[in-house]
């Protein structure tokens, strides 16, 4: 597992950059906020949910125990999974720009900002899923590490589904289990929910070969 350290240490500055990036996304939305009538401010929650994924990825990493452990590792796999479709789910806000910025707020501002906060958000998940593929590949195989990424791509498409379309939040699954199990078997006919899985699915497999076929 000593490779494991040396990944960890290999993506401590890619994790302070992402951190840079994540500040200049809040300041964007603040002075927004400072200088309209308007905010974004519910960017910065999502940003911060988009995060978690990777603190929990980051977090396996560093401790090789919660890795070799299965009544930590699984739990764990699981919880980063439940918050994965978090990172994507940031480019769904640009359908905030169909507002009219007639509160002072200039569309190029809008863009920027959406489109600060949606890098970081996929940024951010990439990092994590990369990490998590590091992780299976030494713990079990690598085809089977490429499997569940692209699982979780999908998943993660469904997720963004359930989010943007349904409103359910990850901890739903917790605090209001049934209804979300409803709506799920529900959506599982609905043409929306499997064009947006796919689409959605393909797409984040698609960054994710590139970004691993980048940063090997």
């Amino acid at each position: 597992m000593k490779a494991l350290k040396i990944t960890f240490n290999n993506t401590f500055r890619q994790h302070y950059a992402l951190f840079y990036l994540a500040l200049f996304c809040i300041v964007l939305a603040v002075v927004r906020t400072k200088l309209t009538s308007s905010h974004y401010l519910f960017l910065i929650w999502n940003l911060f949910l988009a995060y978690i994924p990777m603190m929990i990825s980051a977090s396996m990493l560093n401790n090789i125990q919660l890795i070799e452990k299965k009544n930590y590792f699984y739990p764990l796999l699981f919880f980063w999974l439940l918050f994965l479709p978090n990172a994507p789910y940031l480019i769904t806000d640009f359908i905030h720009l169909n507002n009219k910025t007639a509160n002072g707020a200039p569309v190029w501002y809008d863009i920027l900002t959406i489109i600060s906060f949606a890098t970081s958000g996929i940024l951010a998940g990439l990092a994590s899923m990369k990490q998590i593929f590091t992780i299976l590949s030494l713990k079990y195989n690598p085809l089977l590490a490429w499997f569940c990424i692209a699982a979780s791509c999908f998943l993660s498409g469904f997720g963004i589904y359930l989010g943007r379309f349904l409103r359910f939040n990850s901890w739903d699954i917790i605090s209001n289990p049934f209804e979300l199990l409803i709506s799920i078997l529900k959506s599982l006919t609905e043409s929306t929910a499997l064009g947006v899985t796919m689409g959605f699915g393909c797409f984040l497999l698609l960054l994710f070969h590139f970004y691993t076929s980048n940063n090997d």
